[in-house]
Order: structure tokens, then C-alpha cells, then sequence
């Protein structure tokens, strides 16, 4: 009998032990690869335009796990190419990030502007809270990714664009 409740015990506990919601996975899980979709740059004017944008990610680092946890208490790293068009805009940027735990480092490149400066900022686990930093521009960008969704918004400072609201997706 107390062999048979021992049995029943670890059975239940190990039914109960998959019902542990499990930990949300890393934005670094299934960055990789091209997004695509459409976004809307708000003017201080209060005009508006849509523009197509597509954004790369290449993660670089071998130590990044499935769980999208960096392996080994070491740092993985994230490339992110972002161009959007219309007929009036474009908007070419490339951004090379470290990201050490939840910190976030980097630099950045806008071509089209020829900007460019660094990167600061965390990983959350819906994405990153970024901040932007260049001579001529400073800006803060929030990339907020669920399963094969992802939204990013970008706030300038110091330029004639207000806001910046892209929706992409790669499925």
C-alpha cells in the first residue's frame, strides 16, 4: 500500500510539475530571419505617411540557447537591418547590438541621413527598450516581438519626425 501511494504521489507531482506555466521565451528565440510590413511616420506637423519596411535580424552568437537565455553567463549579438520607403521617406539603418544578461550595447548607423552613434538599453521579455544616442539625433525605440509578430516604435528628438510605428511579421 505504501509503495502504491508512493507511485500515485510522484506521479501527481510530476503531472503537476508540467503544469508550471513555463518562463516566457527570450525576443533573442526566433529573432532571426526577414520581417516584413508597414509602418507610419508621424510628423511635428501632424502629417502622416505609410510607408513598406522590412527588418533583418542575424543573431551571432553561438551562445545563445533555444530557451534564448545566453549560455554560460557570456553575451550573444544582434544585427538589425531596418529600411522602410515611400515615395517622400527613407529610412536605412542598421544597428549591431551586444546584449550581456539583460543589458543591451551597440552602435548605430543611419545611411540615408548619415547618422550615427550608440545603442543602450535592456532586454525585456517581450523585446528591448532601446535609447539612441548621435550628435544630430537622439531617440528612444521599443521593439515589442510576440511568437511571429513584432512592433517597433521609434521616438526622435531633435528632428522633424515625431513618432515612428511599424508592425512587421514572418509568418
Amino acid at each position: 500500500m505504501i509503495k502504491m501511494f508512493r507511485k500515485i504521489s510522484a506521479a501527481m507531482a510530476l503531472a503537476l510539475a508540467g503544469m508550471v506555466p513555463a518562463s516566457p521565451a527570450s525576443p533573442m528565440v526566433g529573432i532571426d530571419g526577414r520581417w516584413s510590413g508597414w509602418g507610419t511616420i508621424m510628423m511635428e506637423s501632424g502629417s502622416a505617411e505609410q510607408v513598406k519596411c522590412v527588418a533583418t535580424y542575424v543573431t551571432k552568437a553561438p551562445s545563445v540557447t533555444t530557451e534564448g537565455g545566453i549560455a554560460n553567463g557570456g553575451s550573444a549579438s544582434l544585427q538589425q537591418n531596418l529600411r522602410c520607403a515611400s515615395q517622400s521617406f527613407r529610412i536605412d539603418a542598421v544597428a549591431n547590438l551586444n546584449v550581456k544578461g539583460d543589458d543591451v550595447s551597440g552602435h548605430w548607423e543611419e545611411r540615408t541621413y548619415s547618422a550615427q552613434g550608440s545603442v543602450s538599453g535592456r532586454l525585456t521579455g517581450a523585446g528591448f527598450n532601446l535609447s539612441i544616442q548621435g550628435p544630430n539625433l537622439s531617440a528612444a525605440m521599443i521593439v515589442a516581438i510576440s511568437d511571429c509578430k513584432q512592433s517597433i516604435t521609434i521616438v526622435p528628438r531633435g528632428f522633424d519626425i515625431s513618432r515612428i510605428a511599424i508592425s512587421l511579421a514572418k509568418c
